[in-house]
């Protein structure tokens, strides 16, 4: 298993091949993570062990590119976040706040665009992971385990931007 730092470099690479950095914007990205956490949702709904571990990485590999795209270092965020305090509650409901920070983020990002007013989301993504994480943990795996199943299902995966999304080739 590779670590979290160590896939962050591929991951953005990755990125960085597919002109990902280059054709989208961070909205644009906030958007396909917006996406992805659905995802978790119906998979912890389900009770979907393998879909909430693809799920989980997904979210983060989106999130590795937004922050990529912001210039905020998702090392630093992952680091910070398991020093959090975790409130015991459901995978279901820790999925549905995941998707409230992401809203809150994406709400952020327009605010920024129409007004040119900086906003923070260093907290927004930390509450995100701390989430994930509560839900890693009552699924018996981990973080690192759901990226490293993301990186190793994307690594080779080609596809175009089409209208501000990656869209894989089938």
């Amino acid at each position: 298993m590779i670590t979290i730092q160590e896939l962050i470099p591929l991951i953005q690479e990755w990125a960085k091949e597919r002109e990902i950095y280059k054709q989208l914007t961070p909205f644009d990205e906030l958007l396909k993570t917006h996406e992805e956490v659905g995802e978790l949702i119906k998979a912890c709904y389900d009770d979907d062990r393998p879909a909430i571990q693809d799920a989980i990485g997904d979210v983060m590999v989106t999130l590795i590119n937004y922050c990529n795209l912001i210039g905020e270092d998702f090392v630093n965020l992952y680091k910070t976040s398991l020093n959090l305090t975790k409130h015991v509650t459901t995978k279901t409901i820790s999925a549905v706040n995941v998707n409230s920070y992401v809203a809150k983020m994406i709400t952020d990002e327009i605010v920024s665009f129409y007004k040119n007013e900086i906003t923070y989301t260093f907290y927004n993504i930390l509450d995100v992971l701390n989430e994930m994480r509560l839900v890693t943990e009552l699924e018996g795996t981990t973080l690192e385990a759901c990226l490293n199943l993301a990186y190793n299902e994307i690594k080779d995966r080609k596809g175009k931007i089409i209208n501000g999304k990656f869209v894989k080739d089938e």
